[in-house]
């Protein structure tokens, strides 16, 4: 897919060791739900306004349930079906009905990936089926106390939510057909480029998706140093929707939470980080999805494009939804469609820099957020989530507000501490601490008061 720049000029440290250490994160899987189907039909011609998609039988056998026929008969035809996922096709007017489905009856659990062709939807359950890549160890271990100090130890709950403020207040919705009408996308770039501010090394620029979406992703990039063919990605999706909003642009979705916080998280982080002069050993790039309420356009494009290039993607954090505390646990790290050993080394952050923190763990099913299309090409992501799902009744509502969130952002904070220690310790390796008197890098008191 092409890529529309918009490039706004705004940058150091050490050597690669061994991963050292690797929690067993407990995997909690989905069982599959259990179809007694016919054979799959053949492909039918795609007609203008369909779409093809992939999505997990669980939620594929609830639309066969509730979703009303289409002139063909059934609301989606089974072309094909493989690991759990079934290849299929939906009038593109239709596709929020999906998605509503996924939000409220099924809790958000699950979801579908809408495919530019025939073609590139088939390629994906054919990945679907492949054995995954053998590993080595992670490129990074933890050993940068100072710098995870600096940065989380000046996140800001009232910066955090300002931004979900402003994006669910200043914009009626962020659904991705209305950007026209609704320039979220302009303002999360407008924001990032303020930060960026006085570094010429720091790009921002809009993702172009070309015709599947007049919504761009935004890209913000910190070259790294010595390793800058590295890269790790930190996202979170910025559009918002709720029931009809493919029809009413004036429809209310405000998204405060979904995925107002998201944004919010790791727009915080790109402050801290460059506030402090933050320079990277491997490049990071911060990534403002576009379209993932509906098939998970903006993250399957842009995966596509970089395996496709060749990029060297050696992390990926998702941040969807981090402000509602719903559950007695701190954090719920997703199981799977997640890479193990990078969902272990978050669960270390964790338990390094917030010790007093909780953490579990729980499935979500297939293409539930945009984690999955880079788990799905081989590239390691972890999904840090907000609660146990099913907890929060504001989703895809327009209750979805900050006074839903009780006018706090201290939840959201626990995790842009924690996207702060991802940026450190996967893009720095090595002593790379500015000499400070008195300052040793085994000492962990500094840093610990940072946490509360």
């Amino acid at each position: 897919m092409s890529r529309s720049p918009s490039v706004v000029p705004g940058g150091a440290p050490a050597a690669p060791l061994p991963f050292a250490r690797t929690i067993a994160v407990a995997l909690a899987l989905a069982a599959s739900v259990a179809l007694a189907s016919p054979p799959p039909e053949p492909a039918p011609p795609p007609a203008d306004d369909s779409v093809w998609i992939t999505v997990g039988a669980e939620v594929f056998a609830a639309a066969q349930q509730r979703l009303a026929p289409g002139p063909v008969g059934a609301p989606l035809p089974r072309v094909a079906e493989a690991e759990g996922v079934v290849l299929t096709q939906i009038p593109r007017a239709r596709i929020d009905q999906l998605s509503e489905l996924v939000a409220r009856e099924l809790h958000g659990r699950g979801g579908f990936i809408a495919h530019a062709s025939l073609a590139a939807a088939e390629a994906a359950l054919a990945r679907l089926s492949e054995p995954r890549p053998q590993r080595t160890a992670l490129p990074f271990v933890i050993d940068q106390p100072w710098w995870v100090s600096q940065l989380a130890g000046e996140v800001s709950e009232l910066q955090l939510l300002g931004t979900m403020t402003s994006l669910s207040t200043l914009f009626p919705n962020r659904y991705h057909a209305h950007h026209a009408i609704h320039h979220s996308a302009d303002w999360i770039l407008g924001q990032w480029t303020a930060y960026a501010a006085g570094r010429p090394d720091v790009t921002v620029e809009f993702y172009s998706h070309g015709g599947l979406t007049p919504q761009p992703s935004v890209v913000l990039t910190i070259p790294g140093s010595t390793l800058p063919g590295e890269v790790v990605i930190l996202g979170g999706h910025q559009d918002s929707a709720v029931s009809g909003c493919f029809s009413n642009p004036n429809c209310v979705a405000p998204g405060a939470d979904d995925d107002g916080s998201g944004i919010a998280t790791i727009s915080e982080v790109i402050r801290v980080a460059l506030a402090n002069d933050f320079r990277p050993q491997r490049t990071v790039r911060f990534i403002g999805y576009a379209v993932e309420e509906v098939g998970l356009f903006g993250s399957e494009d842009i995966a596509a494009d970089y395996l496709a290039d060749g990029t060297d993607v050696v992390a990926v954090l998702n941040q969807d939804m981090t402000g509602y505390h719903g559950s007695a646990q701190d954090m719920v790290m997703i199981s799977d469609y997640t890479d193990p050993e990078l969902t272990a080394f978050v669960v270390d952050l964790l338990e390094t820099y917030q010790p007093g923190l909780t953490w579990t763990t729980d499935y979500c099913n297939y293409a539930c957020s945009d984690h999955a299309p880079w788990w799905e090409r081989g590239f390691r992501s972890a999904f840090a989530f907000e609660a146990q799902f099913g907890t929060n009744p504001f989703i895809h509502t327009s209750g979805d507000t900050v006074a839903s969130l009780g006018n706090s952002a201290a939840h959201a904070a626990k995790f842009a501490r924690l996207a702060a220690a991802f940026l450190v310790e996967t893009t720095l390796d090595g002593d790379v601490l500015p000499f400070l008197d008195g300052f040793e890098t085994s000492d962990t008191s500094r840093w610990s008061a940072a946490f509360p």
